[in-house]
């Protein structure tokens, strides 16, 4: 850990352990012992990020990767991985660097990611892989820093965070994609170790700070009934109907091995969300394209085939977009 790395949301007790408030976990920490996520550590009666700067991967990915189609779609992003997780879920697609904590990784400081991914082109850092917000105090240095040398920030999470922090991250965040995992409070409790309730706070607030965009992977008895996809979509659109939910295909990993999901299913529940939303994509099958329609007359705006994105069909109005078949304004941000 780095000398000047201090901890936020935290308060230590007489007993000389400490309980974080970074998260609705609430961990009691004894001296000596980690919290549920792991990268935040009681050390002597103080609160220690023992992981901070350390990256468990460095990649340039699609901004489409993320999900996010309506973020300078055809663009770049510089991602930085980390480690650990405050959720548990049996079926976690990167289970390698959220439940196992690797022993040997690059270090660097909020400065020199940015450093990074200046030198990648790319005109956003995405915050990616495993959950970042756990990571809270790295995150706001480097999300800081990579403001004033005019990138953008991405923040891909579970939105498993208190109220306090998640401001103090969006308010430096340019465009999120949050997993609403499934409608179910139960679900959530005891199957993948988070609060909904937490999340759905979350996605209220990132809906007043930044452009917001919900992926929810369909995963079979768990979140792929069309109730719970009526809910959330009904959810979302009570926050605005132009918010765009990706509904990606599960495949078993780690713990779960539930047969994948069905290419009919998914699409089924994609017409459900598309009753109250404008848009909802399907992510994460082969050969099926996710293009972004206008909802004002039916053209394809922007087209996408695999990572191949075609904007033709879009016109630039300021940082956000318009239709080139009708000229509606439309919730896409270009620059």
């Amino acid at each position: 850990m780095h000398a000047e790395a201090s901890a936020a949301y935290w308060h230590a007790e007489p007993d000389g352990s400490v309980v974080c408030e970074l998260c609705p976990h609430g961990c009691r920490i004894a001296q000596g012992k980690s919290g549920l996520c792991r990268a935040r550590r009681n050390a002597g009666g103080s609160m220690a990020l023992p992981y901070y700067g350390l990256v468990s991967s460095l990649a340039v990915d699609p901004i489409e990767k993320k999900p996010l189609h309506h973020f300078l779609p055809g663009s770049r992003a510089f991602s930085a991985g980390f480690v650990g997780c405050n959720m548990r879920c049996p079926y976690c697609q990167n289970w390698r660097i959220s439940q196992e904590l690797p022993t040997e990784r690059e270090v660097l400081t909020p400065e020199g990611l940015v450093g990074e991914a200046l030198r990648s082109g790319c005109p956003s850092i995405a915050y990616t892989y495993s959950e970042p917000g756990i990571h809270f105090e790295f995150l706001l240095a480097a999300m800081s820093a990579a403001r004033k040398a005019g990138m953008k920030n991405v923040l891909v999470t579970n939105g498993c965070i208190n109220p306090e922090p998640a401001r103090e991250l969006l308010r430096l965040t340019d465009a999120v994609n949050v997993d609403l995992k499934t409608w179910s409070t139960e679900s959530y409790a005891k199957t993948l170790g988070g609060d909904r309730n937490a999340v759905l706070e979350f996605i209220r607030i990132a809906s007043a700070c930044c452009s917001l965009e919900v992926t929810t992977l369909v995963v079979p008895e768990i979140s792929d009934s069309r109730e719970g996809i009526a809910a959330i979509a009904e959810f979302l659109a009570s926050l605005s109907p132009d918010i765009p939910l990706h509904l990606s295909a599960y495949h078993p990993a780690w713990r779960h091995s539930a047969p994948a999901s069905s290419a009919e299913r998914i699409a089924e529940l994609a017409g459900v969300a598309r009753e109250r939303l404008r848009f909802a994509y399907i992510g994460n099958l082969a050969g099926i394209d996710s293009d972004t329609i206008c909802p004002n007359c039916g053209a394809t705006v922007v087209s996408r085939k695999g990572y191949r994105i075609g904007l033709a069909g879009l016109r630039a109005k300021g940082s956000a977009a318009t239709c080139a078949a009708c000229g509606a304004t439309l919730p896409i941000f270009v620059k």
